[in-house]
């Protein structure tokens, strides 16, 4: 059976306090309070070996401001994001280079899994074909022992598997294939 690995970035509301200049939260849509931004996946076989990647932009149409901590954190720009997909269509492309094969999504933690059913249902895309997932940070929480509760991060990961550290984090492709590199290893294990 494929898996999916996935990471998602996202986007959220924010304002500028004008007597202090300081950042807040902004007007929030509660169906959909983080919109997402970027996808990058990897497509693996049975060993976990990578077969194909895949990167797109999605173009904000809630939040179309770029929230001041995601463009510090992602580098991603207000253009490369105006150059993306209305979601609808990056859906679309994402379901397409998955294919028909039978799949696992994977993703670091739960937050990806669940922002993307929470975006697809906000803007009327089907998520019949999000139904069998897999957290790979739940599975090295259980390798390593963690105490119930305690999370542990996707670079701190990294480096507790000593895995070579060769591309940003917080771009979604990179993220992704550091899932991978991690789901490789947990399953020697």
């Amino acid at each position: 059976m494929k898996h999916i690995v996935f990471d998602l970035e996202f986007n959220s509301p924010f304002k500028i306090n004008r007597k202090t200049n300081q950042l807040a939260r902004g007007n929030t849509i509660p169906l959909c309070p983080q919109e997402i931004i970027e996808i990058g996946a990897v497509k693996t076989n049975d060993k976990i070996e990578i077969e194909d990647t895949f990167k797109i932009f999605i173009k904000p149409q809630l939040y179309t401001k770029l929230h001041p901590k995601v463009k510090k954190k992602t580098q991603i720009t207000i253009e490369e994001l105006y150059g993306g997909f209305p979601i609808e269509e990056g859906i679309e492309h994402f379901k397409e280079w998955i294919g028909e094969e039978d799949f696992f999504m994977c993703s670091w933690g739960v937050d990806d899994i669940n922002e993307l059913k929470r975006n697809c249902i906000f803007f009327g895309i089907n998520t019949d074909w999000i139904n069998k997932c897999c957290d790979i940070q739940k599975m090295a929480m259980k390798h390593f022992n963690l105490p119930k509760g305690r999370q542990i991060g996707l670079k701190n990961a990294v480096e507790l598997f000593n895995l070579d550290i060769d591309s940003r984090f917080h771009k979604a492709l990179n993220d992704a294939i550091y899932t991978v590199k991690i789901l490789k290893e947990l399953r020697k294990n």
